[in-house]
């Protein structure tokens, strides 16, 4: 094993702590969120540039990609699962 730097850095600020970082090898994308926050930040995956936030009406517990629908899930805080289509460019 070689440790090798990266000169891929994140730029964006955080208010929290991350909480969970996904890589979703099947849209090619990063997606993170943070300690008791409503935002779902994408990043594109080879370069970690930012892309966009998703706004939610709750705070985030978990996120899912499911494949066989071409979507991302989030668990949110006011017990309701919302979904992504990440083959929508506003992910509606």
């Amino acid at each position: 094993m070689r440790y090798v730097e990266s000169d891929i850095k994140d730029k964006t600020t955080h208010n929290q702590f991350i909480e969970k970082v996904f890589f979703f090898h099947q849209i090619d994308k990063v997606v993170l969120y943070e300690q008791n926050m409503r935002l779902i930040r994408i990043y594109e995956g080879k370069t970690m540039k930012w892309l966009k936030d998703i706004s939610c009406v709750a705070v985030i517990l978990a996120l899912e990609f499911c494949p066989n629908k071409n979507a991302i899930a989030a668990s949110l805080s006011d017990r309701t699962i919302i979904f992504f289509d990440t083959a929508n460019q506003n992910n509606k």
